[in-house]
């Protein structure tokens, strides 16, 4: 199924349903973590991120877990240790969310309260502010690109994400102010992966991508 509006390109194509042995929920915790990391890093995207049905507002994807790959504005430790390269990737992705949750708080603006490597609102490029904002967002099913997949069980390929009509991706204005190209959901686990990345990616077969789950 091949949809057009405007520059924008969004193909959906079936998928394998899971079998019955296949987990329905995400693991918790680091292990879920890591394999998005894995799936991410491996195909050198930009972002991952995992929509789930929201345990307190039922029938609703919202976020669970996710991990930034893209460029850092103001890198910032939050421990004096030496970290390796993965650790630091990794510790970023950790430290946007910290920041979503404080900014819903209304704690940002009281650094004196906060950690020394915590981030602020200034400290974050286009693309970190896209991904922090994404954390914010809800689906039902059928709305949006993470609705559409979970909904049709199908994958969703959207190029020129940055040019979409919002109709077709709610959030295309914040994707064009942080040069999101191509974005791809994939019904997984239960819910949907997302994939988003700052170069154009012309389709191609999935599996390689959810490997590591």
């Amino acid at each position: 199924m091949h949809m057009k509006e405007g520059n924008s390109v969004a193909m959906a194509l079936p998928v394998v349903r899971p079998s019955q042995e296949e987990p329905t929920l995400p693991p918790a915790g680091k292990q879920f973590s890591n394999q998005l990391a894995a799936a991410v890093r491996s195909t050198n995207w930009s972002y991952a991120i995992f929509w789930s049905i929201s345990t307190s507002r039922p029938g609703v994807l919202t976020w669970k877990d996710g991990f930034y790959n893209g460029e850092i504005k103001t890198r910032k430790v939050t421990s004096s240790a030496d970290l390796s390269a993965d650790q630091l990737v990794l510790q970023r992705s950790e430290q946007l969310r910290e920041l979503y949750e404080s900014l819903l708080s209304g704690q940002c603006d009281h650094r004196a309260r906060r950690p020394a490597g915590a981030l602020s609102p200034e400290d974050l490029g286009d693309a970190e502010w896209y991904y922090t904002v994404c954390m914010s967002y809800a689906f039902r099913p059928g709305q949006g690109l993470p609705g559409r997949s979970f909904a049709s069980n199908e994958h969703v390929w959207l190029c020129n994400a940055q040019c979409a009509d919002t109709k077709t991706f709610q959030r295309a204005l914040l994707a064009k102010t942080a040069s999101i190209q191509t974005v791809a959901c994939i019904p997984l686990m239960g819910g949907v992966l997302e994939l988003g990345t700052t170069n154009t990616v012309s389709f191609r077969p999935v599996k390689h991508m959810t490997f590591s789950f």
